[in-house]
C-alpha cells in the first residue's frame, strides 16, 4: 500500500468557516499569516476562556512563513493547529505541518480570500489551475478538452481531467 501525504485542496476537510476549540487536545497552536483576520482570531481566543494552553504566532512576511516549519517541528503530540492565511501561505504552512507529523484531524484552516483549484490532465500529465466552478476546460499543454472529474488525486495534487471530444457531446 502506498501512502500519499495529505494535500490542501479547495474542498479539503481541514478548511473551515470558523475555528472550533478541540477540548481533547493538550495545546492549541494558532498561526496567523493574515492581518485582516486578527479580529476572528481574538474572538476564537476569547471563546477558549482560558480553558486551554495556546500559542499565537503572527507571521507578517514570506520569510517568517517559510520558517514556520521550525515552530511546527518543536510541537509535542496532542497539539491542535489552526492556520489563518491566504491560499498560497496556507498551503505552505499546511505542507510544513504535515511534514512535521501533524495529521489532517489535527489541523483546521481558515482561508482568507479565494481558494485555488487544479486539474490534472491524464493525457499529457500537466497540472493547471482552473476556476472554482468549472466542469470542463481545455488543457493548456496539449489542447485537449477535459471534463473535470469529482475526484481529487493527492498524488497528482489536482482533480482528474478526463479527455473527451466535444464534437460527440449531445445537448440534453
Amino acid at each position: 500500500m502506498v501512502y500519499n501525504s495529505p494535500v490542501l485542496f479547495d474542498k479539503s476537510a481541514t478548511i473551515v468557516e470558523k475555528f472550533t476549540v478541540r477540548h481533547d487536545r493538550r495545546k492549541l497552536l494558532i498561526i496567523s499569516a493574515e492581518l485582516k483576520e486578527s479580529d476572528t482570531i481574538q474572538q476564537f481566543i476569547s471563546e477558549m476562556n482560558g480553558q486551554k494552553e495556546y500559542e499565537l504566532i503572527e507571521m507578517n512576511d514570506k520569510l517568517q512563513i517559510k520558517k514556520s516549519c521550525e515552530v511546527l517541528d518543536r510541537q509535542k503530540m496532542g497539539t491542535q493547529l489552526y492556520i489563518s492565511a491566504k491560499w498560497d501561505d496556507a498551503v505552505t504552512i499546511f505542507t510544513a505541518a504535515i511534514e512535521a507529523g501533524f495529521s489532517e484531524d489535527e489541523i483546521q484552516t481558515l482561508i482568507s480570500g479565494e481558494k485555488r483549484r487544479f486539474v490534472y490532465c491524464i493525457k499529457c500529465y500537466h497540472l493547471q489551475e482552473v476556476e472554482a466552478e468549472e466542469t470542463d476546460t481545455i488543457c493548456y499543454h496539449c489542447q485537449i478538452s477535459m471534463e473535470i472529474g469529482p475526484f481529487f488525486s493527492r498524488e497528482r495534487k489536482g482533480y482528474i481531467g478526463y479527455p473527451y471530444n466535444p464534437a460527440f457531446v449531445t445537448s440534453t
